[in-house]
């Protein structure tokens, strides 16, 4: 009985689990992760891959403009500064330091072609803007072609306008107060803000939204 023999032998693979005593080389670390995680890996890679170019070349971003004011917009032309253009001027100025949200200022008067009467003052200034209707509210604020010293002056019947092509906000409104009034549209979207004022002060601010939209175009141009 002791010297009687199994009557079956593992064979093959069964033949080699069953021997303990020879060792089994472990599979590679490549063939112990399953699909599933694969594709999950390269998925995570492809996405932070394409979240890395768009970062460095600005892909999916909206276009970036500046003010470029022209020396001709529709039937009015660019006249010589004056001391109030120049003033202006040198005071939004002010505004363009390191730390600041702005990088340019434009300020030019607009006439009838061949009057040489100012009836449009354009302002324009390129920067980097997170909120335009923020931007608004501290632009109508900024006093622009003010006729007084005052610290502030009534601003009254401000409302939304269509902003036009260019997307952004664009708000209008009466300020100053009776007998030094004008009429006053201001736009602002990522990177400009810019406004019209009514110098002649017989433009309603339904005319002036429509010639806003219009001096808007001709003056925003992509970066």
């Amino acid at each position: 009985m002791e010297n009687e023999e199994p009557t079956e032998r593992p064979t093959g693979l069964r033949a080699i689990w069953a021997n303990t005593l020879e060792p089994v080389a472990p599979l590679p670390w490549y063939r112990t992760v399953s699909r599933k995680v694969w594709i999950g890996g390269a998925v995570v890679v492809a996405l932070f891959a394409g979240l890395t170019v768009a970062a460095v070349t600005g892909a999916g971003a909206p276009p970036s403009h500046r003010i470029a004011l022209a020396d001709r917009i529709g039937d009015q032309e660019r006249l010589p500064d004056t001391d109030e253009i120049t003033a202006e001027r040198w005071r939004l100025h002010q505004n363009l330091t390191a730390l600041s949200r702005y990088r340019d200022v434009e300020v030019a008067g607009y006439g009838p072609v061949g009057s040489g009467r100012s009836t449009l003052r354009v302002v324009g200034m390129t920067g980097g803007f997170a909120d335009a209707r923020e931007e608004l509210d501290r632009q109508f604020g900024a006093h622009w072609g003010a006729r007084t010293t005052r610290d502030s002056e009534p601003i009254r019947s401000r409302r939304d306008y269509p902003a036009g092509p260019l997307g952004g906000a664009m708000d209008c409104a009466v300020v100053g107060v009776p007998g030094e009034e004008r009429t006053i549209c201001i736009w602002a979207d990522g990177t400009t803000v810019g406004g019209v004022v009514d110098e002649s002060g017989t433009t309603s601010t339904d005319d002036l939204a429509k010639r806003t939209t219009e001096v808007r175009t001709a003056v925003e141009v992509e970066a």
